[in-house]
């Protein structure tokens, strides 16, 4: 009889044992799932706060210079000066807005091209006139073919990708250093460089470079959501073809280049 009550009291023992277990395994889980939840919650709180600053950006000398423009007194050069300036801010706010609904669009499956015949020159010249107002105090090298370049690509896709690519250019230089763009053909490939003078990508950080939402660790901290590369590299991808960083010797800047079939 006391052998068989000492068994029951083991195999009672072992059962609570296990349900303690049972139990510590899911608290565990559980601190993993809260941990997990804190850290998406303050990741979409740092991601808002980075939207907000972003979408100020553009805005704050949108609304400056219309001030100016709408004095009754302004000279004939303040009104050119800001329009341009209103015009090319406002193709930059299109665009983070762009960038922000494709994220949305490639979680859902929903990232589309509307193709057609698109002259890639024409593009990248608008670009950079869109680009000259925003950044004065850098100078604009543009070699383009003296004919035109027509693919069968989406034309607003191209305007997005390569605005990002310049944006860049622009907020990782020094104001008077050079921005190089050059458009070639080769092959059945349409190539495309961008190029800024300044500090070479550290080859620790070149893997993060395509990543949404990452962004380059620099001497002076830049302000962006970190989509720009991820965006330009996901509709490059998309029209079959492929973007690259260049392997520049240390100090001779950095130049991204992409190609397209034709």
């Amino acid at each position: 009889m006391q052998l068989k009550d000492k068994d029951v009291q083991e195999n009672s023992i072992r059962n609570l044992q296990n349900q303690v277990n049972e139990l510590t395994t899911a608290r565990l889980l559980l601190e993993e799932e809260v941990a997990q939840l804190k850290s998406e919650l303050a990741q979409k709180e740092r991601f808002a706060a980075m939207i907000a600053h972003e979408l100020r950006s553009p805005l704050t000398p949108i609304i400056n210079y219309a001030q100016i423009i709408a004095r009754p007194n302004s000279r004939r050069e303040s009104v050119e000066r800001g329009s341009q300036i209103i015009v090319s801010q406002a193709w930059r706010l299109a665009r983070l807005a762009k960038d922000l609904l494709d994220v949305s669009r490639l979680s859902t499956g929903q990232f589309t091209l509307k193709r057609e015949a698109c002259n890639l020159t024409k593009v990248i010249r608008e670009l950079v006139e869109q680009a000259k107002p925003v950044a004065p105090f850098h100078k604009f090298k543009v070699d383009l073919p003296s004919e035109p370049l027509f693919g069968h690509w989406d034309g607003d896709r191209l305007q997005q990708a390569v605005g990002n690519l310049l944006d860049n250019a622009i907020k990782y230089s020094d104001d008077e250093t050079t921005i190089t763009v050059k458009v070639w053909q080769i092959g059945k490939f349409a190539r495309v460089s961008v190029h800024n003078v300044g500090t070479s990508i550290p080859k620790a950080q070149i893997d993060q470079l395509f990543r949404p939402f990452s962004r380059l660790q620099t001497a002076v901290p830049q302000d962006g959501t970190g989509l720009g590369l991820f965006i330009s590299r996901t509709i490059v991808e998309a029209h079959g073809g492929s973007i690259r960083l260049e392997d520049l010797p240390e100090g001779q800047g950095t130049t991204f280049v992409f190609e397209l079939p034709l």
